[in-house]
């Protein structure tokens, strides 16, 4: 249910966030069309209709002075020339300008007081230079200047009528602006309570899975605790009767008078063998828990040469050579008994999984490393599939298509015990090449044997308090 809220959510985050974008662009394009109805027609119809009543009053000056000051009409008229030709630009200006709605019939009226003006002036100028005496007469009170006045009525009117519209397309430009920020304020707003909604069930989804792993680990380690202790009860209660069935065996091999009657008695010896080296693994399996003992020692050289000397025989039979480089003399701190469980689940594991390999080959290193002692079982067998690597030391585990013996508890009680004893394991192999198994354990008197050793007497100090 969580998981279908955080997806709604989620999904109102992003359509709120598309809903805020699609509203600003749309109110960009609403303003951005009203600002260029402002910039491309009313500051411009202002702006060539003032040209056009500037120019209006300055022909109706000139003119006048032209009427009345006959001996500076040659000038004059230039002037007036100019002054017209100001005006008309005005006039086309405007007039080539898009009309607002309803501004038709006031462009009509200009268009209208600006012909008659124009006429007006025309034939004024004619009958003046035509008659010296007209001026004298009224004939700019009666020709010009209610043509004029028209015309500047006019334009007035379409200055104020443009003035309206810029006034009405900035306030609409101000009332969209003002709709665009609570809009896009609501949806912000709305964005941020669905974030912390996500958030919230985000934070309890991973609570939720944090306390699904913190059980499942305890779950897991209370079933490893079990284990120990069931294979511990496993091999102590069942390794002592195989050994009395083995004795058994053995002794009625010994008194059985021909071949044929002693070979099912070797192959109960042999699989009472090997049920003796399962309980042996869940054994060391269990004990492989237990703190290190203090001030324990071994020396690698004398345990590897017992060692080897007692697979010899399960070596020749599996016709593979075993073979120790020199061994430096050192001291591992842990007992012969730990360095002798180490060494033998590996190298019993490598004449296990040698296969079929045509060079049948074991190789037994000692090596020092500053204040750790490395010691590395090199094998010739098929190695190991890479998916497997990661897992080989897990308990129980036991790689697909395996067809040898045993419960996937070697490599597992060799990396408790080596870790127990402050040490390491890893395994190098390529599938063809072989493998080598190595495990590090301290040299003995190394700093790390140092501090363990006063922790347990700290420890043992505060018991006895």
């Amino acid at each position: 249910m969580s998981w279908k809220m955080l997806v709604v959510a989620f999904a109102a985050v992003v359509g709120s966030f598309f809903a805020t974008t699609f509203i600003v662009q749309r109110s960009s394009a609403a303003v951005g069309g009203l600002s260029e109805d402002i910039i491309y027609n009313s500051a411009p119809s202002i702006e060539h209709l003032a040209l056009v009543r500037r120019s209006v009053l300055e022909v109706e000056l000139l003119l006048a002075r032209f009427i009345n000051e006959p001996q500076l009409r040659p000038e004059l008229g230039r002037d007036l020339d100019a002054a017209l030709a100001r005006a008309r630009r005005g006039m086309s200006g405007y007039m080539a300008l898009t009309a607002f709605p309803g501004e038709e019939s006031v462009r009509m009226d200009i268009q209208e007081s600006w012909l008659g003006f124009d006429n007006a002036v025309t034939r004024a100028r004619t009958v003046t230079e035509s008659d010296p005496r007209a001026g004298a007469g009224g004939l700019f009170d009666e020709q010009i200047e209610p043509p004029g006045r028209r015309l500047l009525e006019d334009v007035t009117r379409a200055i104020e009528y443009n003035a309206v519209r810029g006034r009405e397309l900035a306030e609409r430009i101000r009332e969209t602006r003002r709709r665009t920020v609570l809009l896009a304020t609501g949806l912000n707003v709305i964005c941020g309570i669905l974030a912390v909604v996500v958030a919230r069930l985000l934070h309890r989804e991973l609570q939720a899975r944090r306390a699904l792993v913190d059980a499942h680990t305890k779950f897991l380690e209370a079933r490893a605790e079990e284990l120990e202790q069931f294979a511990g009860r496993v091999a102590h209660d069942i390794r002592n009767p195989l050994s009395s069935a083995r004795m058994a065996a053995e002794l009625a091999v010994r008194k059985s008078p021909d071949d044929t009657s002693r070979e099912p008695l070797r192959r109960i010896i042999r699989s009472l063998s090997r049920a003796d080296a399962i309980t042996g693994a869940l054994l060391d399996f269990a004990r492989s828990g237990a703190r290190p003992d203090p001030g324990a020692r071994a020396e690698p050289r004398a345990v590897i040469a017992d060692l080897l000397g007692g697979f010899a025989a399960e070596a020749e039979q599996a016709d593979i050579e075993l073979s120790c480089e020199p061994v430096p003399p050192v001291l591992v701190a842990c007992s012969p008994g730990v360095y002798l469980s180490l060494l033998g689940n590996l190298v019993r594991n490598a004449i296990k999984y040698m296969g079929d390999t045509p060079t049948r080959r074991i190789t037994v290193q000692v090596t020092e490393e500053g204040a750790m002692i490395r010691t590395d079982i090199r094998d010739t067998g098929p190695g190991i599939a890479p998916e497997n690597l990661p897992s080989l030391f897990e308990p129980y585990f036991r790689a697909h298509g395996s067809v040898a013996e045993g419960l996937g508890l070697g490599l597992a009680t060799v990396k408790k015990l080596a870790e127990g004893h402050g040490g390491r394991v890893g395994v190098i192999s390529e599938r063809g090449r072989g493998s080598t198994f190595w495990f590090e354990l301290p040299r003995a008197g190394s700093p790390w044997e140092t501090v363990t050793d006063a922790s347990r007497a700290a420890s043992g100090s505060v018991l006895q308090h």
